[in-house]
Protein backbone atom coordinates (compact mmCIF):
# COMPACT_ATOMS: atom_id res chain seq x y z
CA UNK A 1 0.00 0.00 0.00
CA UNK A 2 1.32 3.00 -1.47
CA UNK A 3 0.85 6.12 1.53
CA UNK A 4 0.25 9.64 0.27
CA UNK A 5 -0.65 12.45 3.05
CA UNK A 6 -2.95 15.18 1.08
CA UNK A 7 -2.37 18.67 2.76
CA UNK A 8 -6.20 18.95 3.62
CA UNK A 9 -4.96 22.50 5.74
CA UNK A 10 -7.40 24.56 7.15
CA UNK A 11 -7.60 28.43 5.67
CA UNK A 12 -4.36 30.75 7.68
CA UNK A 13 -4.26 33.92 6.31
CA UNK A 14 -4.14 33.11 3.23
CA UNK A 15 -5.15 36.93 1.93
CA UNK A 16 -1.13 37.69 3.16
CA UNK A 17 1.08 38.32 0.09
CA UNK A 18 3.48 35.01 -0.15
CA UNK A 19 7.70 36.33 0.71
CA UNK A 20 9.02 35.44 -2.67
CA UNK A 21 12.28 34.48 -0.95
CA UNK A 22 10.74 31.67 1.03
CA UNK A 23 11.09 28.30 -1.67
CA UNK A 24 11.52 25.09 -1.81
CA UNK A 25 15.29 23.87 -2.19
CA UNK A 26 15.04 22.03 -5.42
CA UNK A 27 10.86 21.51 -7.42
CA UNK A 28 10.89 19.12 -9.85
CA UNK A 29 7.36 19.19 -11.75
CA UNK A 30 7.35 16.76 -14.73
CA UNK A 31 4.29 15.13 -16.60
CA UNK A 32 2.21 12.38 -15.14
CA UNK A 33 2.36 8.96 -17.47
CA UNK A 34 -0.72 8.16 -18.91
CA UNK A 35 -3.08 5.81 -17.03
CA UNK A 36 -2.44 2.49 -17.94
CA UNK A 37 -5.61 0.66 -16.60
CA UNK A 38 -4.76 -0.46 -12.99
CA UNK A 39 -4.96 2.10 -9.98
CA UNK A 40 -3.90 5.44 -9.90
CA UNK A 41 -1.81 6.92 -6.82
CA UNK A 42 -2.96 10.39 -6.39
CA UNK A 43 -2.00 13.49 -3.88
CA UNK A 44 1.00 13.90 -1.76
CA UNK A 45 2.64 12.56 0.95
CA UNK A 46 6.11 13.91 3.25
CA UNK A 47 6.50 17.70 4.25
CA UNK A 48 6.05 19.03 8.10
CA UNK A 49 4.53 16.81 10.57
CA UNK A 50 5.42 13.62 8.55
CA UNK A 51 7.90 10.64 8.84
CA UNK A 52 9.75 12.68 6.30
CA UNK A 53 9.54 16.29 6.71
CA UNK A 54 12.87 17.30 4.38
CA UNK A 55 10.44 16.37 1.32
CA UNK A 56 7.13 16.41 -0.48
CA UNK A 57 6.59 13.83 -3.07
CA UNK A 58 2.94 14.34 -5.70
CA UNK A 59 1.47 11.90 -7.76
CA UNK A 60 -1.29 12.93 -10.18
CA UNK A 61 -1.62 16.36 -9.22
CA UNK A 62 -3.25 18.82 -11.29
CA UNK A 63 -2.89 22.70 -10.97
CA UNK A 64 -5.93 23.17 -9.38
CA UNK A 65 -4.79 20.39 -6.86
CA UNK A 66 -1.89 22.39 -6.27
CA UNK A 67 -3.67 25.57 -5.67
CA UNK A 68 -6.08 24.25 -2.91
CA UNK A 69 -2.81 23.06 -1.40
CA UNK A 70 -0.98 25.88 -1.97
CA UNK A 71 -3.49 28.51 -0.19
CA UNK A 72 -5.10 25.79 2.50
CA UNK A 73 -8.59 26.32 0.70
CA UNK A 74 -10.85 23.62 0.10
CA UNK A 75 -11.77 22.92 -3.78
CA UNK A 76 -15.28 25.28 -3.23
CA UNK A 77 -13.45 27.93 -2.44
CA UNK A 78 -11.53 28.23 -5.70
CA UNK A 79 -12.87 29.33 -8.94
CA UNK A 80 -10.64 29.88 -12.46
CA UNK A 81 -9.59 26.53 -12.72
CA UNK A 82 -10.88 22.79 -12.70
CA UNK A 83 -10.10 19.89 -10.26
CA UNK A 84 -11.32 17.68 -12.87
CA UNK A 85 -8.63 18.60 -15.33
CA UNK A 86 -6.62 15.52 -16.43
CA UNK A 87 -3.57 17.52 -17.21
CA UNK A 88 -1.51 15.64 -14.17
CA UNK A 89 2.07 16.01 -12.79
CA UNK A 90 4.18 14.43 -10.73
CA UNK A 91 6.38 16.35 -8.44
CA UNK A 92 9.03 15.68 -5.55
CA UNK A 93 9.89 19.16 -3.82
CA UNK A 94 13.07 19.36 -1.37
CA UNK A 95 12.09 21.33 2.20
CA UNK A 96 14.60 23.24 3.82
CA UNK A 97 14.99 21.89 7.22
CA UNK A 98 12.97 23.28 9.73
CA UNK A 99 10.21 24.48 7.68
CA UNK A 100 6.96 24.73 9.13
CA UNK A 101 3.93 24.16 7.30
CA UNK A 102 3.07 27.10 7.05
CA UNK A 103 6.19 28.31 5.32
CA UNK A 104 5.76 24.86 3.38
CA UNK A 105 2.24 26.41 1.80
CA UNK A 106 4.35 29.73 0.70
CA UNK A 107 6.79 27.72 -0.69
CA UNK A 108 3.71 26.21 -2.75
CA UNK A 109 2.41 29.67 -3.66
CA UNK A 110 5.88 30.78 -5.16
CA UNK A 111 6.15 27.49 -6.90
CA UNK A 112 2.99 28.31 -8.73
CA UNK A 113 3.62 31.97 -9.23
CA UNK A 114 7.57 30.87 -10.89
CA UNK A 115 7.02 27.35 -12.41
CA UNK A 116 2.92 28.13 -13.88
CA UNK A 117 2.69 32.04 -13.63
CA UNK A 118 0.02 31.96 -11.53
CA UNK A 119 -2.17 35.37 -11.22
CA UNK A 120 -5.14 35.37 -8.97
CA UNK A 121 -7.53 37.79 -6.69
CA UNK A 122 -10.14 37.42 -4.11
CA UNK A 123 -13.50 38.17 -4.33
CA UNK A 124 -16.85 37.25 -2.11
CA UNK A 125 -19.72 35.61 -3.86
CA UNK A 126 -23.31 34.64 -3.14
CA UNK A 127 -23.90 31.10 -2.65
CA UNK A 128 -25.89 28.23 -1.21
CA UNK A 129 -23.96 27.01 1.81
CA UNK A 130 -25.50 24.12 3.80
CA UNK A 131 -26.79 24.05 7.90
CA UNK A 132 -25.76 20.29 9.69
CA UNK A 133 -28.63 20.41 12.72
CA UNK A 134 -29.81 17.71 14.42
CA UNK A 135 -33.11 16.25 12.59
CA UNK A 136 -36.37 15.71 13.88
CA UNK A 137 -36.33 12.65 14.89
CA UNK A 138 -34.00 12.77 17.24
CA UNK A 139 -29.73 11.77 16.90
CA UNK A 140 -29.13 8.26 15.42
CA UNK A 141 -25.12 8.55 16.66
CA UNK A 142 -23.11 7.20 19.87
CA UNK A 143 -20.79 9.30 21.96
CA UNK A 144 -16.98 7.62 21.08
CA UNK A 145 -16.30 4.85 23.82
CA UNK A 146 -13.24 5.21 26.22
CA UNK A 147 -10.09 4.82 23.97
CA UNK A 148 -8.00 0.96 24.57
CA UNK A 149 -6.25 0.97 27.88
CA UNK A 150 -3.06 0.01 25.81
CA UNK A 151 -2.26 2.60 23.06
CA UNK A 152 -0.76 0.02 21.29
CA UNK A 153 -4.08 -1.95 19.98
CA UNK A 154 -5.22 1.35 18.85
CA UNK A 155 -6.34 1.28 15.31
CA UNK A 156 -5.10 5.47 14.74
CA UNK A 157 -4.50 5.01 10.56
CA UNK A 158 -4.96 2.97 7.62
CA UNK A 159 -3.48 -0.37 7.88
CA UNK A 160 -5.17 -3.11 5.82
CA UNK A 161 -4.10 -3.93 2.59
CA UNK A 162 -5.97 -5.49 -0.24
CA UNK A 163 -9.63 -5.37 -1.46
CA UNK A 164 -12.21 -4.51 1.50
CA UNK A 165 -14.48 -6.95 2.39
CA UNK A 166 -18.69 -6.19 0.81
CA UNK A 167 -21.61 -6.28 2.49
CA UNK A 168 -24.58 -7.69 1.30
CA UNK A 169 -25.64 -4.58 -0.64
CA UNK A 170 -22.26 -3.92 -2.57
CA UNK A 171 -21.05 -1.53 0.20
CA UNK A 172 -17.29 -1.39 1.10
CA UNK A 173 -16.82 -2.67 4.83
CA UNK A 174 -13.82 -0.99 6.88
CA UNK A 175 -12.71 -3.59 9.60
CA UNK A 176 -12.91 -3.02 13.26
CA UNK A 177 -12.24 0.85 13.96
CA UNK A 178 -10.29 1.67 11.32
CA UNK A 179 -10.82 5.05 9.98
CA UNK A 180 -11.11 6.34 6.54
CA UNK A 181 -12.94 6.36 3.27
CA UNK A 182 -13.88 3.70 0.70
CA UNK A 183 -14.82 4.70 -2.83
CA UNK A 184 -15.54 2.08 -5.26
CA UNK A 185 -17.66 1.83 -8.48
CA UNK A 186 -20.48 5.03 -7.22
CA UNK A 187 -20.46 3.42 -3.52
CA UNK A 188 -19.00 5.13 -0.47
CA UNK A 189 -18.40 4.18 2.94
CA UNK A 190 -17.32 6.86 5.57
CA UNK A 191 -16.10 5.96 9.44
CA UNK A 192 -14.36 8.51 12.11
CA UNK A 193 -14.66 6.23 15.39
CA UNK A 194 -14.21 9.69 17.05
CA UNK A 195 -15.26 12.14 15.34
CA UNK A 196 -16.27 15.69 15.69
CA UNK A 197 -19.34 17.89 14.17
CA UNK A 198 -16.75 20.02 12.45
CA UNK A 199 -15.08 17.28 11.40
CA UNK A 200 -18.43 15.78 10.14
CA UNK A 201 -18.95 19.52 8.19
CA UNK A 202 -15.60 19.29 6.33
CA UNK A 203 -16.21 15.77 4.79
CA UNK A 204 -19.38 16.53 4.06
CA UNK A 205 -18.54 19.96 2.40
CA UNK A 206 -15.56 18.25 0.46
CA UNK A 207 -18.06 15.68 -0.78
CA UNK A 208 -21.00 18.53 -1.65
CA UNK A 209 -18.63 21.02 -3.18
CA UNK A 210 -20.26 23.74 -1.06
CA UNK A 211 -19.27 25.00 2.24
CA UNK A 212 -21.42 23.15 5.33
CA UNK A 213 -21.79 25.16 8.62
CA UNK A 214 -22.64 23.61 12.12
CA UNK A 215 -25.96 24.20 13.72
CA UNK A 216 -25.58 20.86 15.78
CA UNK A 217 -24.66 22.56 19.17
CA UNK A 218 -22.90 19.16 19.91
CA UNK A 219 -19.47 19.54 20.91
CA UNK A 220 -18.53 15.67 21.85
CA UNK A 221 -17.03 13.11 20.34
CA UNK A 222 -19.47 10.49 18.32
CA UNK A 223 -18.45 7.37 16.34
CA UNK A 224 -19.43 8.17 12.98
CA UNK A 225 -20.02 6.06 9.73
CA UNK A 226 -22.26 6.68 6.72
CA UNK A 227 -22.37 4.61 3.68
CA UNK A 228 -23.78 6.20 0.34
CA UNK A 229 -24.16 6.07 -3.68
CA UNK A 230 -21.95 8.57 -5.01
CA UNK A 231 -20.39 9.78 -8.46
CA UNK A 232 -17.96 12.10 -7.71
CA UNK A 233 -15.14 11.40 -10.58
CA UNK A 234 -12.83 8.84 -8.43
CA UNK A 235 -12.42 6.05 -10.64
CA UNK A 236 -13.39 2.53 -9.46
CA UNK A 237 -11.25 0.71 -7.92
CA UNK A 238 -10.05 3.73 -5.78
CA UNK A 239 -9.61 3.40 -1.75
CA UNK A 240 -8.92 6.60 0.29
CA UNK A 241 -8.17 6.20 4.33
CA UNK A 242 -7.00 8.78 6.34
CA UNK A 243 -4.66 9.08 8.99
CA UNK A 244 -3.99 9.93 12.30
CA UNK A 245 -5.69 13.03 14.02
CA UNK A 246 -2.95 15.78 13.31
CA UNK A 247 -1.83 14.12 10.27
CA UNK A 248 -4.47 14.52 7.83
CA UNK A 249 -3.59 12.24 4.93
CA UNK A 250 -4.51 9.06 2.28
CA UNK A 251 -3.84 6.35 1.48
CA UNK A 252 -4.68 3.80 -1.51
CA UNK A 253 -4.17 0.01 -2.28
CA UNK A 254 -5.29 -1.74 -5.56
CA UNK A 255 -8.80 -2.77 -5.16
CA UNK A 256 -11.19 -4.80 -7.73
CA UNK A 257 -13.71 -2.85 -9.51
CA UNK A 258 -17.33 -3.66 -8.55
CA UNK A 259 -20.25 -3.95 -10.76
CA UNK A 260 -21.41 -1.25 -11.96
CA UNK A 261 -24.64 -0.93 -9.02
CA UNK A 262 -26.59 3.01 -9.27
CA UNK A 263 -28.58 1.54 -5.97
CA UNK A 264 -27.86 3.19 -2.17
CA UNK A 265 -28.98 6.63 -0.55
CA UNK A 266 -27.73 9.74 -1.50
CA UNK A 267 -25.11 11.76 1.01
CA UNK A 268 -27.71 13.89 2.16
CA UNK A 269 -30.30 11.55 2.59
CA UNK A 270 -27.70 9.17 4.28
CA UNK A 271 -27.07 11.58 6.82
CA UNK A 272 -30.69 11.73 7.82
CA UNK A 273 -31.03 8.35 8.09
CA UNK A 274 -28.23 6.61 9.81
CA UNK A 275 -27.08 9.24 11.74
CA UNK A 276 -30.42 11.61 13.02
CA UNK A 277 -29.02 14.72 11.22
CA UNK A 278 -30.04 16.57 8.74
CA UNK A 279 -28.74 19.33 6.54
CA UNK A 280 -30.33 22.81 5.96
CA UNK A 281 -29.99 25.42 2.76
CA UNK A 282 -29.33 28.55 3.35
CA UNK A 283 -27.92 31.64 1.76
CA UNK A 284 -24.60 33.38 2.51
CA UNK A 285 -21.60 34.76 1.08
CA UNK A 286 -17.93 32.59 0.70
CA UNK A 287 -14.66 34.58 -0.07
CA UNK A 288 -13.05 32.37 -3.14
CA UNK A 289 -9.49 32.54 -4.34
CA UNK A 290 -10.06 33.34 -8.29
CA UNK A 291 -7.17 31.96 -10.69
CA UNK A 292 -6.87 34.89 -12.90
CA UNK A 293 -4.42 32.52 -15.21
CA UNK A 294 -2.07 29.79 -15.09
CA UNK A 295 0.29 27.65 -17.65
CA UNK A 296 -0.93 24.37 -19.32
CA UNK A 297 3.10 23.19 -18.80
CA UNK A 298 4.83 24.96 -16.18
CA UNK A 299 8.57 25.79 -17.05
CA UNK A 300 11.04 24.00 -16.86
CA UNK A 301 13.25 22.58 -14.17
Amino acid sequence: MRAFLLFLMMPAAWSQPADPSVTFEVASIKQSPPPDGGPIGFGCRGGPGSPDPGRITCSHFNVANMVATAYGLPHYQVAGVSFSDNNFFELALKVPEGATKDQVRVMWQNLLKERFKLAIHREKRDAQVFELVVAKGGLKIRESAPPPANPDTAVTGARSEGPPKLNRDGFPELPGRERGMIMMAGKARWRLPEGTMDQLCNMLAGQLGQPVNDGTGLTGKYFLELYWATDNGIMPGTRVTTAPVGHPGGAQSPVAALPEADSGPSLQSAVQSQLGLTLEKKRGQIEMLVVDHAEKVPTEN
